[in-house]
């Protein structure tokens, strides 16, 4: 087994303690957020279904032992980490109006908005929840604390730029500078938090604190423009993503990178960006025709030249840190599958 595998191992059983009590029937509630998590069914029946990467608490516990510190302190932290964020999921469903996550309808598609916000709201509180169990992990008050603050301030992170991902779907001007500013909030913040928690549970110094989430950091923001590409030029059959992000007039880093190309190459013959999703409805056609003149102005290239920048900002930082050999083998490893969809 892969420290990956035993991290992630380690972690869904902390979740299930957290979030599954004894063998009592499951409520309403309970049903939509287990649901949620992957524990059951609609109908609460237990499943034995995949339940994720788990990414975000694999790269904290995977942080804190690179650092010297006892991953398994960590792991409530890590759990924490990723009922937040599945948390965030829940909402982002019904705003996005996504009606599939992972092959299956998502919470408010079966149960409706109103009780899936309050599966979110309920995942959310299990979030704080959790970084309790820190104590009996023999982490001090004062670190538990401060791990909250962090978790706490990414959220708020987290919704600034979910605020800002939604005001662009509004037709507005946006421009690469404003975008990269929203998943840094949306994606990025998450990843830094895991790495940073990471650090203090660790005991380490501010400076190596602060290196730590700028390592997580950047590995998101990659990670998010990685995702980016895959909603344009991903093989569903590998990936396990669908290519349909101009079929739902999503704004992500290729459409913001065609609108500014495409003033630069005005000789470039074809449909141009902001006109065919701006339309009432994006046709299958239309979706071919703007690909491929993203494709004409070398948009690909640019988005996988912005990816690999940020992905080397994130390679460099351990070489500033102490870090032990085998955790940082893996810790660079998580890396490199991030934007390559291996995990």
């Amino acid at each position: 087994m892969n420290p990956g595998d035993e991290f992630r191992a380690q972690v869904e059983q902390e979740l299930r303690d957290i979030l599954i009590e004894g063998g009592t029937p499951l409520d309403d509630l309970e049903r939509m957020y287990l649901y949620h998590m992957g524990f059951c069914d609609q109908n609460g029946k237990p499943v034995d279904l995949p339940r994720g990467k788990y990414l975000r608490p694999v790269l904290c516990l995977t942080m804190c032992a690179a650092l010297g510190g006892d991953p398994a302190q960590a792991i409530p932290a890590a759990a924490s980490l990723e009922i937040g964020h599945r948390c965030t999921l829940i909402f982002d469903d019904i705003q996005d109006k996504g009606v599939e996550r992972n092959n299956r309808p998502t919470v408010w598609s079966i149960w409706g908005a109103d009780q899936a916000i309050n599966a979110g709201l309920a995942l959310s509180s299990f979030a704080r929840i959790a970084l309790h169990r820190l104590k009996q992990r023999g982490i001090p008050d004062d670190t538990v604390l401060r791990t909250w603050t962090v978790l706490e301030k990414a959220n708020l992170e987290l919704c600034r730029g979910q605020s800002m991902d939604i005001s662009f779907m509004d037709g507005r001007s946006v421009g690469v500078p404003e975008y990269m500013d929203m998943i840094r909030g949306k994606t990025g913040t998450l990843f830094g938090a895991a790495c940073e928690v990471a650090a203090i549970i660790a005991s380490c110094d501010d400076r190596t604190v602060e290196l730590a989430r700028d390592f997580g950091l950047n590995m998101g923001i990659a990670f998010q423009i990685h995702d980016d590409y895959l909603g344009i030029w991903g093989d569903e059959t590998k990936v396990g993503k669908t290519a349909n992000d101009l079929m739902e007039k999503k704004r992500t880093l290729p459409v913001m990178l065609a609108m500014k190309m495409a003033q630069r190459n005005p000789e470039v013959e074809g449909c141009t960006v902001q006109p065919g999703l701006n339309c009432a409805s994006v046709q299958p056609e239309d979706a071919i025709a703007i690909k491929a003149f993203m494709e004409g102005i070398g948009v690909p290239e640019k988005v996988r030249e912005m990816e690999d920048e940020y992905s080397q900002v994130a390679a460099r930082l351990p070489e500033q840190l102490d870090l032990r050999f085998e955790s940082t083998q893996f810790l660079m490893s998580l890396l490199d599958r991030v934007t390559d969809r291996r995990l």
